[in-house]
């Protein structure tokens, strides 16, 4: 019994460091980050960040693998099969996968801030989650974009230009939240302020 409670807590300990690291790497970039700041961040002893992960590159990498985890459990552009066989079907298809990507923006804004403090840099570590996770990302939202192309129910231009229109219409309202809060007076976590945002994308996108 006491085995598996010091097991909950060990992984308890580590999700809620991957969390911080997550969320400092976003905010000060790689270089800008300690684990001294990530360890008080998530309120541990500094120890126990070398304990679990060794280096700050180590915890990086853990830290990207898990936000990249998280997403897959979260939400997929892969087709559910046999279920798209009219226009109106694959028409509430791309909705509902578009509004579950903003719901995933708004909860977890980390992840746009994060990728884009290694983007700017164009990083090793950018590399390295390309390779890992990214490419394969945009590979299922190539196929899901071109299939709703097919349908008339995304545009047809260049995939990759819509794909980004799509992340762009979808991650800054949260990544910048600060300035939204600041110039529109609305806080872009509210689920109401997030339900119109989600009708105002599908408007735009979706035909």
């Amino acid at each position: 019994m006491k085995s598996s409670s010091r097991t909950v807590q060990k992984e308890a300990t580590r999700a809620a460091i991957l969390q911080s690291a997550l969320l400092v790497f976003s905010e000060r970039g790689f270089d800008g980050s300690s684990t001294r700041d990530i360890a008080a961040h998530a309120g541990v002893h500094h120890a126990l960040i070398k304990y679990h992960f060794g280096s700050k590159d180590t915890l990086w990498r853990a830290a990207v693998t898990f936000l990249f985890e998280r997403q897959a459990a979260e939400m997929s552009f892969d087709m559910p099969p046999g279920k798209l066989d009219t226009r109106q079907q694959r028409r509430d298809y791309a909705r509902l996968v578009l509004r579950h990507y903003v719901l995933y923006c708004a909860r977890h804004p980390e992840h746009a801030r994060l990728m884009m403090q290694e983007s700017l840099r164009d990083s090793e570590r950018l590399q390295w989650a390309t390779d890992t996770f990214i490419a394969g990302i945009a590979r299922g939202s190539e196929r899901f974009v071109r299939m709703l192309q097919r349908e008339g129910v995304l545009p047809d231009v260049s995939v990759p230009a819509l794909v980004y229109i799509i992340v762009g219409a979808a991650q800054p309202f949260y990544t910048l939240a600060p300035e939204v809060r600041r110039v529109w007076g609305i806080d872009p976590a509210a689920d109401s302020v997030i339900a119109a945002h989600i009708d105002a994308l599908l408007a735009v996108l979706v035909r």
